[in-house]
């Protein structure tokens, strides 16, 4: 996860900091990354070595770089 970058359009290369907020049953696959401002909402799924650099949907599974929606996560009752 990260949660910082660098203004490269300024010459004093200011830190940009903002939060990554992962709600309840999120899964992140080894080696994904998500960058600074996004939200992983509710059950959302992050395959391996994706890259999410926008905001995750709820019950949704997400792969790449950029990441791209596979489909729609369906929970199944025990």
């Amino acid at each position: 996860m990260m949660t910082g970058n660098h203004n490269y359009k300024k010459v004093t290369f200011d830190l940009i900091v903002k939060p990554i907020v992962l709600e309840d049953g999120v899964w992140l696959g080894a080696g994904s990354m998500v960058t600074q401002g996004v939200t992983c909402f509710s059950h959302s799924v992050l395959g391996v070595a994706a890259v999410a650099s926008f905001d995750l949907e709820p019950y949704t599974i997400y792969a790449g770089n950029p990441c791209q929606i596979l489909r729609k996560r369906v929970m199944e009752a025990e």
